[in-house]
């Protein structure tokens, strides 16, 4: 008997998500996070001479971008521009999601470029926000794409990872924080921070180390493993049953192809409906620093590296993992369920 009546077939089908177009209205608004580096006087002065007063909103909290967006959805718009990184777009959307029940509709969520690692930003092809809001104002055609993004603990993601991905995060924040008010603190930012917290901490810490194991049982429909060409190999995994037990030293999940800076983790992300990539690593660092040109691309193939298609599956591991969220670092954890979310979000980039 079919595991799954979609999946009948050694190599079914893969089917894209596919984007729609769009033409702009004027039933929009733009919420930029107050406290991102990158928002600056300047910047702000210039968008306020392209958006509305009424439709311009700074957030100073959390608590405060909800207030805003609760009127946004008691207005009726159709998008919200959020800027801010990949961690203020990943808020937006788990705030919508959390008042559709009551409101029905929610916006849709437009992405500006105004990160460090801007992952969304990347795929949806976000330029400079001042040029991306003309573009919109002008009436141009712009590309809405739905994601059925990843959910844990309650939380609606496109890209987290356990592992060496969190730890750089982690040193990255530390580096940042010890290089304010040097003369070095602009090397310690965006893609060279990265490098350099990557490099000079993280991975002499974990060469240190032996890696941990994990234990990953399939809590979906059928898993697949995928091939190098983005198509389903090997035999199904059943629900219920263990999909992988081994060492690993990453273990990342993705709904959207970008890690930030433009690396492509999940070059299969958007390949399968009903299903993310889960990439589960056993490289030792210095396999992963070598192979990093690969990673960026999007071509790594390695013994030691798996892609799955799958949709839930339970992660048990002998050691806590640091762990992280959009880009945002999410302390430790031994245990993780990992689900594609009910609802898909629509997200609005450039055409």
């Amino acid at each position: 008997m079919s595991l799954d009546p979609l999946l009948d077939t050694a190599s079914p089908p893969l089917l894209p998500q596919a984007p729609t177009y769009r033409l702009p209205d004027e039933r929009y608004a733009v919420l930029l996070n107050a406290n991102a580096g990158r928002v600056t006087p300047r910047l702000l002065y210039d968008l306020r001479q392209i958006v509305p007063r009424d439709r311009f909103f700074l957030s100073e909290s959390e608590e405060h971008a909800d207030e805003i967006l609760a009127s946004c959805v008691e207005r009726e718009l159709g998008t919200v521009f959020a800027g801010g990184g990949d961690g203020t777009i990943v808020g937006v959307v788990n705030t919508l999601a959390r008042l559709r029940p009551t409101a029905g509709r929610v916006p849709d969520v437009g992405v500006l470029r105004l990160g460090t690692g801007n992952a969304l930003a990347h795929w949806l092809r976000s330029g400079r926000p001042e040029r991306d809001l003309r573009r919109w104002r002008a009436g141009k055609v712009h590309r809405a794409v739905p994601v059925t993004m990843v959910t844990t603990e309650d939380t609606l993601f496109p890209f987290a990872g356990l592992g060496y991905d969190a730890a750089i995060l982690n040193d990255y924040n530390q580096v940042k924080t010890r290089a304010r008010g040097t003369w070095w603190q602009d090397l310690a930012r965006g893609v060279p921070g990265y490098l350099l917290a990557g490099y000079l901490f993280t991975l002499p810490n974990y060469l240190r180390r032996r890696p941990t194991r994990v234990t990953i049982t399939n809590l979906g429909r059928a898993a697949w493993r995928i091939g190098a060409d983005g198509r389903e190999q090997g035999q199904a995994v059943a629900p219920g049953e263990v999909l992988y037990r081994g060492p690993a030293t990453m273990v990342n999940a993705g709904a959207t192809p970008f890690y930030g800076a433009g690396m492509k983790m999940f070059p299969f992300a958007t390949h399968r409906a009903g299903r993310f990539q889960l990439r589960i690593c056993a490289m030792s660092p210095w396999q992963v620093a070598r192979s990093l040109p690969e990673a960026w691309r999007g071509t790594l193939q390695h013994p030691a590296l798996e892609d799955w298609y799958v949709d839930r599956v339970r992660m048990v591991f002998d050691d806590a993992m640091p762990f992280q969220v959009g880009g945002d670092a999410r302390g430790y954890r031994r245990e993780l369920t990992l689900s594609l979310a009910e609802f898909p979000v629509t997200l609005v980039g450039q055409a």
